[in-house]
C-alpha cells in the first residue's frame, strides 16, 4: 500500500497534466522491466568479488508509481521511496491492453501493450506484493493466468 504522503506527492506531480474533470482512481507501486536470473547472479557475483564478499547487490526492475485516472495511465518515477518530479509515461486508457497476470517463482508479472507496437512493457511485483498485483490487474481488466490462480 502506498502511504498518504507518497500519494499526495504523486498527485501534485500528475495534477497539472490532468484534463478538466479527470479523476485519479488508483495509485500503486509497480516495477517496469525484467531482470533475468542470469543477470541477477552475475551482478551479485561481480559485487561480491569486487568487495571481497563485503557487499551484496541485487539487480531489480525500476520502480514506478502507476497513476490510473478515468482517462489515462501515467507512470511517475519512484526511486528510493522518492517520488519523481515529472510524468515518465502517459497513455490513454483506450490505447492500453493488459495481458494476463502471471505468477512466477519469486514474482508476478503482466505484459502491457499499447497501440504502438514499440511501446510494450512488463509490469512486475514481488510475491509479497500479490494484493497490489491483483488490484492493478483487475483495474486494467487483466485475466489471471490459468497456471497460477493463487494471486
Amino acid at each position: 500500500m502506498v502511504s498518504s504522503k507518497v500519494i499526495q506527492r504523486c498527485t501534485n506531480v500528475v495534477a497539472p497534466a490532468l484534463a478538466p474533470g479527470e479523476q485519479i482512481q488508483m495509485i500503486e507501486v509497480l516495477q517496469l522491466g525484467k531482470v533475468s536470473a542470469k543477470r541477477q547472479v552475475a551482478t551479485a557475483a561481480v559485487a561480491g568479488i569486487a568487495s571481497g564478499g563485503l557487499l551484496i547487490v541485487a539487480a531489480r526492475p525500476r520502480p514506478y508509481l502507476m497513476v490510473m485516472t478515468d482517462q489515462r495511465i501515467a507512470l511517475v518515477d519512484f526511486v528510493n521511496t522518492n517520488v519523481g518530479k515529472k510524468i515518465a509515461l502517459s497513455v490513454p486508457r483506450a490505447n492500453f491492453k493488459a495481458g494476463p497476470l502471471k505468477g512466477h517463482l519469486l514474482t508476478y508479472s503482466m505484459q502491457v501493450d499499447t497501440i504502438d507496437p514499440a511501446m510494450s512493457y512488463r509490469f512486475s511485483w514481488g510475491r509479497a506484493q500479490a494484493k497490489i498485483a491483483k488490484r492493478v490487474a483487475a483495474a486494467l481488466g487483466s485475466p489471471i493466468a490459468a497456471a497460477d490462480q493463487t494471486v
